[in-house]
């Protein structure tokens, strides 16, 4: 037997992460602490993700997985970005 075959169960089902090309972008954004980058990494990542839903409306690919992600990140963005404007807002005021 195999070193491999002995060290893998073959019963349990090992689950990885799916990761995205649009994720890093978009995380690079959520974890942004700097407000005054903050604007520039939400257009990036705002970017990205309409760039793969463009090419996910051309050749129907992608799972459903991804599509509700995609949505999921641009809703997050939208708050993100209404956070970066009251920041600015109050900056402003000083």
């Amino acid at each position: 037997m195999a070193i491999s075959q002995r060290l893998v169960d073959p019963s349990r089902e090992i689950k990885v992460p799916t990761s995205y090309s649009w994720q890093e972008s978009y995380q690079a954004a959520l974890l942004e602490t700097n407000w005054t980058k903050m604007q520039e990494r939400i257009q990036t990542a705002e970017s990205e993700i309409h760039k793969r839903r463009l090419v996910l409306s051309q050749d129907h690919g992608g799972t459903q997985e991804e599509r509700d992600a995609l949505v999921n990140a641009m809703s997050g963005l939208r708050v993100l970005r209404m956070d970066a404007a009251d920041w600015r807002e109050r900056q402003n005021l000083k």
